[in-house]
């Protein structure tokens, strides 16, 4: 049975300033830098007034997954991650996500929005971990929700960072 995962984040900027960082080409190469594990690589980068499509490569490294994981992943848990976003028409943006993690015979997907809230902005992101493997199939859906949780923590740790800078 697939494994929800939902996570929000809080920013103390307007969305618009929130969702050109998220899509900006050097913050994602940066990001890929410090949090993306082995070989990170922004394979696709399309953004323009429509909206955006993302397509980055990462890892979590194998010391740090259970020997559940590494039979299948051989290794690092390498995590191919395609987002979309376009803009709504009542204000902020929304998009779709899926990751697919090779050596594993399933995928991650949901929905993720960008809208403002009060004085700032929060992103809302939803989905599923769907992992087709008889007998261990959940116990590895949940490492997969664990370990995406952790990196969407970091990620949102990072931005805020970045956010920072650009307004000192």
């Amino acid at each position: 049975m697939p494994r929800r995962i939902t996570h929000r984040a809080t920013w103390d900027v307007p969305a618009h300033d929130v969702y050109a960082e998220l899509v900006d080409a050097d913050h994602l190469r940066a990001r890929l830098q410090e949090l993306g594990g082995n070989d990170p690589a922004l394979v696709e980068h399309a953004v323009d007034a429509s909206g955006a499509r993302l397509k980055l490569r990462q890892a979590v490294p194998a010391e740090f997954l259970p020997s559940v994981i590494r039979r299948f992943t051989g290794g690092d848990l390498v995590l191919d991650r395609v987002e979309t976003w376009r803009p709504r028409h009542a204000g902020g943006y929304e998009g779709t996500f899926e990751v697919t993690v090779r050596g594993l015979p399933g995928s991650m997907t949901g929905t993720q929005r960008l809208e403002d809230s009060g004085s700032g902005s929060v992103t809302t992101v939803e989905g599923e971990a769907a992992v087709n493997v008889p007998m261990v199939g959940g116990r590895v859906e949940g490492v997969v929700v664990e370990q995406v949780g952790q990196l969407l923590d970091a990620e949102d740790d990072f931005t805020r960072r970045r956010l920072a800078q650009d307004r000192s």
